[in-house]
């Protein structure tokens, strides 16, 4: 895989520990990989298809409003007089967040309340909101774009082939190469690898890279257009693998912002606020981020319209709500019986509490474990990034549906299609020994060896989380709207549990043992050590 990370070599074991302490702070990010070569060459005597229009014949869809997400926010007025209010400070609140809700700024409720730092804030704290303030921005269009099935890499997919879809297109992206850490990969091959690795529908993407660029339809884009086809205008993102890394993350977080972490508003690189919809599902709401990001506000107002980025997704592959997937996640899920994705007998560090399934953007769907102790011997052949001799093992019984680059992703529902029901994910897996794709599995069955390869990493530990339906599944949700319920994280009888807004922290408990155990960095002390 184009992002696999290369250990430097040491001969003190302390490598190995200092390793996992960078572990904790980015374990899913993907690296900096250099581009070195780009290309687009058409080859001669090369007939290109007529295009067919898939565009609907019949009126689109209008799907119905979503339910309010949230109560209106608890404000009262304060013993001062003067018109100032008063909020108590909720799970999953942001500074930014509340001022949006009142029409005020960030500043003047820090000014207010003698606050020094922006990020801090508890449960319960009461605030001083200014009086007088103006009214809140107005919501952004409520108009669906897409449902949420077509944000995720989902069963709506079913057999969408993105190679051979693009094949029928006479555009850049039919021809487009790039070299990324020696390795020369197709603009098809980027596409795949970005959606399955964020698990984004990558028709989504190709979508974004048609109207952003034209990259379908166009044999010869402007030279700003190859440099950026997704219209991400940055030095540092150079090229379709860039520009696929830094949408797909943001459409995620747009996507678990809203569902699980309370999101309401965004703002544009010239701090123009936006506040979204609040009758608006979480697929159209990435969408509308995504915009928020890159775009002006002038722009995103055509861009999130139903004249906008919608026509591009109508011409492209017809009315996306004719074939959503919903509920994508039904209320009430169940987890499946989980064991831990290690060896009986054996003692393991609970190095990383939730966070990002995939990148920062995705829900807080995984939780790290480091292997025990390495030899002094192999940590003085392979460094702190060193082949693991014990194994990541099956946490239920099913089917391998995909191995290698890092990966081992265990179907559990068993249909060998990671997008549809529940599916395990194992990242940094060595490819030495790897389970092979379609191989049954039962619990406890060996799948592979820890290490760095696969995503960023830069000690040898094991990423594991959970999707159902292809969506990330969080191991707790800081601030669910009504009616949304996530299924805790169990594995052996040990419940996972994290904190609002502290990505990386997190416990265990195991209330038949009366056990705790923390996430924690290195193997030293007993607070994280987890053996059953």
């Amino acid at each position: 895989m184009s992002s696999r990370i290369v250990g430097k070599r040491s001969f003190y074991i302390l490598l190995a520990v200092l390793g996992l302490f960078a572990v904790i702070l980015a374990c899913t990010r993907p690296g900096s990989e250099k581009v070195v070569y780009v290309t687009a060459t058409f080859p001669g005597g090369v007939l290109l298809p007529t295009e067919t229009s898939s565009a609907p014949t019949d009126t689109p869809i209008k799907p119905t409003p979503n339910p309010a997400r949230f109560d209106t926010p608890v404000a009262v007025a304060a013993s001062g007089g003067g018109g100032e209010q008063s909020y108590t400070v909720q799970s999953g609140d942001t500074l930014n967040v509340i001022a949006a809700r009142f029409g005020t700024t960030i500043q003047a409720i820090m000014s207010l309340n003698g606050l020094t730092n922006p990020d801090i804030l508890e449960v319960g704290q009461v605030l001083r909101i200014p009086a007088n303030t103006s009214a809140p921005p107005p919501p952004s269009s409520n108009f669906k774009t897409i449902p949420d099935s077509e944000l995720v890499y989902s069963p709506a997919v079913k057999d969408f082939d993105v190679a051979a879809y693009v094949k029928l297109k006479p555009g850049f992206l039919r021809v487009y190469s790039e070299e990324i850490s020696g390795e020369l990969w197709s603009g098809v091959e980027l596409v795949n690898q970005v959606a399955l690795d964020y698990s984004v529908n990558p028709r989504l993407l190709l979508a974004l890279i048609e109207y952003q660029s034209g990259w379908l339809s166009d044999p010869n884009p402007s030279e700003d257009r190859q440099n950026y086809p997704m219209g991400i205008v940055s030095l540092d993102r150079v090229g379709l693998w860039r520009q696929l890394l830094a949408a797909a993350n943001a459409l995620n977080a747009g996507y678990y912002s809203w569902k699980y972490r309370g999101l309401e508003t965004s703002n544009f690189a010239d701090g123009t606020l936006v506040t979204f919809a609040p009758d608006l599902n979480a697929g159209t709401v990435a969408v509308q981020f995504f915009f928020s990001q890159f775009s002006t506000p002038d722009q995103y107002q055509i861009d999130i319209s139903e004249q906008g980025f919608f026509q591009t997704y109508l011409a492209l592959f017809g009315d996306p709500f004719r074939t959503a997937v919903e509920p994508l996640v039904p209320d009430n899920l169940q987890q499946p019986t989980l064991m831990f994705p290690f060896g009986q007998g054996e003692t393991w560090y609970f190095t990383g509490g939730p966070h990002g399934g995939y990148n920062s953007g995705s829900a807080w769907a995984s939780v790290d474990f480091a292997p025990p102790t390495p030899s002094d011997e192999l940590v003085a052949q392979q460094g702190y990034c060193y082949i693991s001799i014990h194994w990541a093992t099956a946490v239920a019984p099913g089917v391998v549906a995909r191995s290698g680059e890092g990966y081992v992703i265990l179907d559990l529902d068993g249909d060998g299609n990671e997008h549809t029901g529940w599916t395990a994910v194992y990242l940094h897996i060595s490819s030495q020994d790897v389970v092979k794709p379609g191989t049954r599995v039962e619990a406890g069955d060996k799948l592979g060896h820890p290490s760095c390869e696969g995503g960023y990493s830069t000690g040898t530990h094991l990423h594991f989380g959970r999707r159902y339906n292809g969506e990330w599944i969080p191991v707790t949700c800081d601030k669910c709207p009504k009616g949304v319920t996530v299924p805790p994280l169990v594995l052996s009888g040990w419940t996972v549990m994290g904190y609002p807004n502290a990505e990386y922290q997190g416990y265990m408990v195991n209330d038949k043992l009366g056990a705790e155990r923390r996430a924690n960095v290195g193997r030293e002390d007993p607070i994280n050590q987890i053996s059953w």
